[in-house]
C-alpha cells in the first residue's frame, strides 16, 4: 500500500523540480549570470570536461536554438534522447527495453563520454569544433 502512495508523489516532485529547472534555464542565460555554476574541471584543470557548454546548450534548446546548443555540447542531444527514453520505460509510458539496460550499456556510455572528453580538447582540425 505505501509503495503505490510514494510512486506518485515521487513522480509529482520530479515534475515540479523538472518544471522549475525548465523554468530557470529559459528565463536565465547561464552564459551571462551568476545563478549557475561554471564549470569546476575547466576552472581549475584548464579541460573542457564532457559536460562543459550543457548549461548553454539547454538555455539554447529551451529557445529552439538547436544549432547554437549543438555548439556548446554535441554529446546533450543524444545524452537527453536517451534519458527520457529510459524515464518513459522505467514509468512504464513505453513499453520496450530501456537503452540503458542492456549488459553492456553503461562501459559503452562510458567509453563514449570519454572519447568525447578527449577528443574536445585536442587543438586540432576538425576537433577544435567539439569544444563549447
Amino acid at each position: 500500500m505505501l509503495e503505490t502512495i510514494k510512486k506518485p508523489i515521487v513522480l509529482i516532485g520530479l515534475g515540479v523540480l523538472s518544471l522549475v529547472a525548465v523554468l530557470l534555464y529559459f528565463s536565465f542565460n547561464p552564459e551571462n549570470g551568476l545563478l549557475f555554476p561554471k564549470c569546476p574541471v575547466h576552472r581549475y584543470m584548464g579541460v573542457y570536461c564532457s559536460g562543459c557548454g550543457s548549461q548553454r546548450a539547454i538555455h539554447d534548446l529551451l529557445h529552439l536554438r538547436i544549432g547554437d546548443a549543438i555548439s556548446h555540447n554535441m554529446l546533450l542531444l543524444p545524452a537527453l534522447f536517451v534519458l527520457i527514453q529510459h524515464g518513459l520505460v522505467k514509468t512504464k509510458v513505453l513499453k520496450s527495453k530501456s537503452f540503458l539496460n542492456y549488459r553492456y550499456a553503461p562501459i559503452i556510455v562510458l567509453i563514449i563520454v570519454l572519447l568525447f572528453m578527449f577528443l574536445r580538447n585536442l587543438k586540432m582540425y576538425p576537433f577544435v569544433y567539439l569544444a563549447p
